[in-house]
C-alpha cells in the first residue's frame, strides 16, 4: 500500500471538455495559488491539455516534488507531460527537471527565483491579475517571492541550467523586482534546449500581469510544438 503526503496531490484539476491531448503540472509560487492562474489554466484545457495545479510549493517543496512524480509517471494521463513552474514554483521545477524524471518532455519556467533574488513588497501579491478558478481570488499567502530574509525554501536549488535536458520556454519581466532580468536570463541562455523570453513592462508575476494572454498563448504554442515534434508555424511566402 503506498500512502501519499497530502501536499502532493493537486489543489486543483483542470480537465478539457473533450479528449485530453496531455498533461501539464503547474507549481505555484510563494503566496501564490491555482486561482491566479485562471487565464492560463483555461488556455490550456480549452486546447486540450489536462492541468494538475499545486499551491503555493514554498510551503512543503517535498510533497510538491512526489505530487511532479506522480504525475509525470502516471498510465493514466496523457502524454506529453510538461512541468510549468513560477516563482519558487519555477526553480523547483527546474531542479525537477534537473534530476531527469521518467516522463516529462518539457519545461517552462517564469519569474525564475535564484539565490540572489529579493524578497518582494506585499503590494506585488495585492496588484495580481488574471482570472480566478471557481471564482477564487488572490492567494492566500501574504507575501510574493522567496521566503523571509529573500531565502529560497530549504531544500529548492536553482541546478546548473547545463543538467536540463528538456525542451525549456523562460518568461521573465525586464521590471522584475525579485529577480533580476539579467540575473535570470544569464542562468536561461545557458540552457542546452532553452528559449527565453523576455517581457516588456512585465514584473515579477509574469504570468498574471498586463502580457499574460500573450504569454498563455506563447505556452500553448510551445505545448503544440512538443506534441508534433517539430516547429507548428514556419515564416515563409507562397511561392
Amino acid at each position: 500500500m503506498t500512502f501519499l503526503r497530502t501536499g502532493s496531490l493537486p489543489d486543483h484539476v483542470g480537465r478539457p471538455r473533450g479528449e485530453e491531448r496531455g498533461t501539464v503540472v503547474l507549481l505555484a509560487g510563494s503566496g501564490e495559488s491555482a486561482a491566479d492562474f485562471g487565464l492560463l489554466i483555461d488556455q490550456l484545457t480549452l486546447a486540450g491539455f489536462r492541468v494538475e495545479a499545486f499551491d503555493d510549493v514554498s510551503l512543503d517543496p517535498e510533497s510538491a516534488r512526489i505530487g511532479v512524480l506522480r504525475a509525470v509517471s502516471s498510465t493514466t494521463t496523457r502524454h506529453p507531460h510538461v512541468l510549468v513552474g513560477s516563482d519558487v514554483g519555477a526553480t523547483l521545477a527546474a531542479q525537477i527537471a534537473a534530476a531527469r524524471p521518467v516522463g516529462l518532455v518539457a519545461l517552462v519556467l517564469a519569474g525564475l527565483v535564484t539565490s540572489a533574488s529579493r524578497a518582494a513588497d506585499a503590494a506585488v501579491v495585492g496588484g495580481l491579475r488574471g482570472g480566478a478558478v471557481g471564482g477564487a481570488g488572490v492567494g492566500a499567502g501574504g507575501r510574493a517571492g522567496v521566503g523571509a530574509g529573500g531565502r529560497l525554501p530549504d531544500g529548492v536549488v536553482l541546478p546548473q541550467p547545463r543538467t536540463i535536458l528538456l525542451p525549456s520556454l523562460v518568461f521573465h519581466g525586464n521590471t522584475d523586482d525579485v529577480t533580476d532580468v539579467a540575473d535570470a536570463a544569464s542562468w536561461a541562455t545557458q540552457l542546452p534546449f532553452g528559449a527565453v523570453r523576455v517581457v516588456q513592462r512585465g514584473d515579477h508575476r509574469v504570468l498574471n500581469g498586463d502580457s499574460r494572454r500573450t504569454v498563455a498563448a506563447s505556452i500553448v504554442l510551445f505545448l503544440e510544438r512538443q506534441r508534433a515534434g517539430e516547429p507548428v508555424l514556419s515564416d515563409g511566402f507562397a511561392s
